[in-house]
């Protein structure tokens, strides 16, 4: 059987020709994949070609195609697009061939002018600083990470990380990233388990390119298509990450798991496009099966909704079938009707009318012998008694108060109760329950109706915002076992309170940890200003552990992040519309800028005065997916944009009194110290959405949070 693939190589070139050729190019595509033989494809024989294997075909009169077309095995690359000159010039700078260790197709520039330049300052260098960036690896060492044998003398010869950067672009992709790895002191076992899959150190056949283009390192670059997959590649072939997955990720995606999986990753290293794929193949395996659903759920509604519409995207129809994809608040919701709940759910943050008149009753109940705020009181409930499901002052007295600072003797807990149970009546008078309350209660459902496992899997995306009784209930939902639960997070990038150990969840996911380290969205630069929102503070892994930073690199670099002040939000937005001038005059698009701001108020200032300025700006709503057909800079506040990247983002408006919010205020150590992580958080966050150029601004006083 025929078999065409399609390298992400050709999908770029393809993205960056004139429209109408894109059209062109595009009928040729699916013409080929119908029947590569045929004789109307005008295979030509580039005799100067760096493969001899590769060929020309006619997209037009101007255009070609360069195709590999291997001397065994009924298979076919195409490897690229361009301008007829262009063409047969890429064809003879570029090899495209199996590494003898790794087993994987590479695609690489030859011996040019460029690398000889580098070669001569590299000789220049070491003659001054003789220490060899990789001289505690051997050749062997450095092959099987996938170095090409042209390589060799020069990867020695290299003594530090900017000459590597350098000849970034001549390296095969998978050989530089994993030298860039060891060189920034990631062990190298482990990087040798991302880069090669090869354990057992088969005899590579370099000419078999059927058998290398199923291999983990190929797919990485290169794709089999079928008609279907083919179509929706050439209606957004930019999107890669529906496509390509790097070996590392797919080794996640693509395995029967044992039971529980955590997932833990910095921003930008791919991790919602695991769990999407994870759902996409796990529905894959349920479309003959009757009945049986995989669950997808998140935190917030806005980030389901988006995740919704990727998902669209990669799955088809029969796949999407078997995933519900919902965040949990909602999933609580739905569930309780289903069961004739007879309460109305109130959340703890919202301003619920009925619930504020449960607290004013409560209040009145404030001891007058101890000084402490409301906000204490408000605190202490959402944090010890609902997180621990007290429901009486026997059960408080004995409570643990990790994370709060404030320290209770028995006294001053008998003082304390009355407001709690005042509330509890209060709630239940006015038929209100909290939504912690309300899946405690879904569980207790499932428990006593001895409902059985809803789900054949459960996936959650950003796992970090998910509380104790919501990984409880999630654990209910599914029946232990293989493939049960697939969690994906960053204690970094917790914008919300919710804390978990998921080993009291009865999640356990001993042996089954794994750890995301490559950011595939920001340049190096960019990360670099994110991380130091973080700098020096402790975070957890979501299991009673800790987290940390270390391998945490991307390997782009650009421009670096500007963060400038002003005098005035004026002053602030004249500049902004400046640098939106110049990108525009540089061919960015509207929609691929987005402006980010702490609060709706702020938001709403910037998009006025970006309107003011002559440029039609588009809100990213709270609820809904982003609709990316729509003209526009993009305004959004810091908790929307989770989930989202943009090629240019400014974060404005980074003022003392705005980030953090200067409207919190406790008693309690702890709590503004935790309240102070979050915020950094969301900072953090927003930054780590940005993929070509970050620029932060304020006026007046500069939030404490940056370095000026």
């Amino acid at each position: 059987m025929t078999q065409v693939a399609i390298s992400a190589d050709f999908l770029t070139a393809m993205m960056n020709l004139p429209r109408t050729q894109q059209k062109k190019v595009n009928q040729f595509v699916n013409k080929f994949r119908n029947d590569p033989r045929n004789a109307g494809i005008n295979y030509e024989k580039i005799h100067d070609a760096a493969n001899p294997h590769m060929r020309s075909v006619r997209i037009d009169q101007t255009y070609r195609g360069i195709i590999l077309q291997p001397e065994r095995g009924d298979i076919y690359i195409l490897l690229w697009v361009d301008h007829h000159d262009e063409a047969y010039d890429w064809a003879r700078r570029h090899q495209c061939k199996i590494h003898p260790s790794t087993g994987a197709i590479q695609l690489f520039q030859t011996q040019t002018k460029i690398v000889e330049e580098v070669e001569q300052k590299v000789e220049k260098v070491e003659a001054e600083n003789p220490t060899q960036l990789f001289e505690n690896y051997n050749i062997d060492q450095l092959v099987k990470l996938g170095l090409p044998e042209e390589f060799e003398k020069k990867a020695f010869s290299l003594t530090s990380l900017e000459q590597l950067q350098s000849i970034e672009k001549e390296l095969p992709v998978d050989a530089y990233e994993a030298l860039y790895m060891i060189a920034s002191d990631l062990p190298y076992d482990e990087v040798l388990a991302d880069y090669n899959d090869n354990s057992c150190n088969e005899d590579i056949d370099v000419d078999d390119y059927a058998a290398a283009i199923e291999r983990n390192g190929s797919k990485r670059r290169f794709v089999l298509v079928d008609d279907e997959e083919l179509q929706k590649m050439l209606d957004a072939p930019l999107e890669k990450w529906r496509v390509f997955l790097h070996p590392s990720q797919r080794k996640l995606v693509e395995r029967n798991w044992n039971g529980p999986v955590r997932v833990l990753g910095g921003a930008g290293t791919g991790k919602t496009v695991v769990a999407m794929h994870r759902a996409k193949w796990l529905a894959a395996q349920l479309i003959d099966t009757s009945n049986k659903k995989i669950l997808f759920t998140t935190f917030t509604k806005n980030l389901a909704a988006d995740i919704n519409v990727h998902l669209g995207q990669i799955c088809t129809k029969a796949e999407l079938e078997r995933i519900e994809v919902i965040n949990i608040d909602a999933w609580v919701g739905k569930f309780i009707r289903r069961h004739d709940y007879k309460y109305q759910v109130v959340f703890t943050n919202d301003r619920n009318p009925k619930r504020k008149k449960c607290w004013d009753y409560a209040l009145q109940n404030m001891s007058s012998e101890l000084s402490l705020l409301e906000r204490f009181y408000q605190e202490e409930w959402q944090l010890v008694v609902q997180e621990q499901n007290i429901n009486s002052f026997k059960e408080y007295i004995k409570a643990k108060r990790t994370g709060r600072g404030t320290r209770l003797n028995r006294k001053e807990r008998m003082l304390i109760w009355p407001v709690f149970e005042e509330y509890q009546l209060q709630l239940s008078h006015m038929n209100l329950r909290e939504m912690t309350d309300a899946t405690k209660d879904c569980l207790d459902t499932i428990e006593t109706k001895s409902i059985k496992p809803l789900y054949e899997s459960v996936i959650v995306d950003e796992g970090q915002d998910m509380g104790t009784h919501a990984y409880k209930l999630l654990r209910a939902l599914v029946p232990e076992g293989l493939n049960d639960v697939f969690i994906v997070g960053d204690g970094h990038q917790r914008i919300y309170r919710n804390k978990v150990v998921l080993g009291r969840c009865g999640i356990n996911i001993v042996g089954r940890s794994r750890k995301l380290r490559i950011n595939y969205r920001t340049t190096e630069e960019t990360r670099r200003m994110a991380v130091s929102i973080l700098e020096g503070i402790s975070v957890d892994d979501l299991d009673d552990g800790k987290d940390d930073n270390k391998g945490y690199v991307s390997l782009m670099h650009g421009t670096a992040p500007e963060q400038n002040n002003y005098s005035s939000f004026n002053e602030e937005v004249d500049y902004i519309v400046e640098v939106v001038e110049s990108l525009v005059a540089a061919n960015a698009k509207l929609n691929e800028i987005c402006l980010v701001a702490r609060t709706n108020g702020l938001r709403d200032d910037y998009s006025r005065a970006l309107n003011k300025s002559g440029f039609q700006t588009y809100e990213i709503k709270t609820n809904g997916a982003e609709d990316r057909n729509v003209e526009g800079i993009r305004v959004a506040t810091m908790h929307r944009v989770k989930g989202l990247e943009f090629q240019h983002l400014f974060v404005a408006g980074v003022n003392d009194g705005t980030v953090p919010l200067g409207v919190v205020q406790s008693d309690d150590p702890v709590e503004m110290r935790e309240f102070e992580l979050s915020e950094r958080a969301l900072l953090h966050v927003a930054m780590t959405r940005a993929i070509k150029s970050l620029v932060v601004t304020s006026y007046g006083q500069p939030s404490k949070f940056l370095i000026v």
